[in-house]
């Protein structure tokens, strides 16, 4: 079965992410940029990238290595077009990352933002764990379940309906669980609930005890 997400041109994700209804791509750029200040990383890795949402953030910080994948090489070609001058050191890799060959880094920090919904958790989990160092920090964003809004927002975007089918929400518990069967141990997890209605989790993971991020602060919704 084909992956959606390379018929999916980046021009309606995007503006499908940024409508007022939707609201994600603000929220998903803001807890990018919370865990980058907890965890004052100095290599970062941005799994499902897209265009770099959130790439602004990195910008001033000591971070010197930011790798970037995504399955989709359009997606990663205009990462490259906005951001490839102003971050140093910015690798953008085309691969999916359930794969067994991905390699990069390691990172001390790697950011996931609604991408467990779309893979193999554990497989995942194994890759991103192979990728990182010894104290590195995993930060992830799921989308819980609502029992009245649609997991993929209604939108004038019709390219985004094929995500329905490839869609599956993951329960917080299940992916803590997963990640300490990979050698993650849970850090903490805040939840977040959007003026839509829809409601995320945030959740924070440790290879080791020397690099623990901050306690979360109480974020808006």
């Amino acid at each position: 079965m084909s992956n959606p997400w390379l018929s999916i041109p980046l021009e309606d994700y995007e503006r499908h992410m940024s409508l007022p209804a939707v609201g994600q791509a603000q929220m998903i750029a803001d807890q990018f940029d919370r865990a980058l200040a907890r965890t004052a990383p100095a290599s970062v890795a941005v799994i499902g990238c897209a265009g770099g949402n959130g790439f602004d953030r990195i910008r001033g910080r000591a971070i010197t290595q930011v790798v970037a994948v995504d399955v989709n090489p359009d997606y990663l070609e205009q990462a490259r077009i906005r951001h490839a001058r102003c971050l140093a050191g910015l690798e953008l890799i085309c691969a999916d990352v359930q794969s067994q060959s991905l390699a990069y880094g390691p990172v001390d920090f790697t950011y996931a933002a609604l991408l467990f919904e779309y893979v193999e958790v554990s497989s995942t989990l194994n890759t991103l764990k192979r990728n990182s160092r010894p104290d590195a920090v995993l930060t992830t964003v799921l989308q819980l379940p609502h029992s009245t809004i649609p997991a993929v927002s209604s939108s004038p975007y019709w390219s985004l309906t094929s995500l329905a089918s490839a869609m599956t929400l993951v329960e917080p518990e299940t992916l803590a669980h997963a990640a300490a069967q990979a050698g993650f141990a849970a850090v903490d997890s805040t939840m977040i609930e959007l003026a839509s209605g829809k409601r995320f989790c945030v959740q924070s993971f440790s290879l080791g005890q020397g690099n623990k991020p901050a306690p979360w602060r109480v974020l808006p919704g």
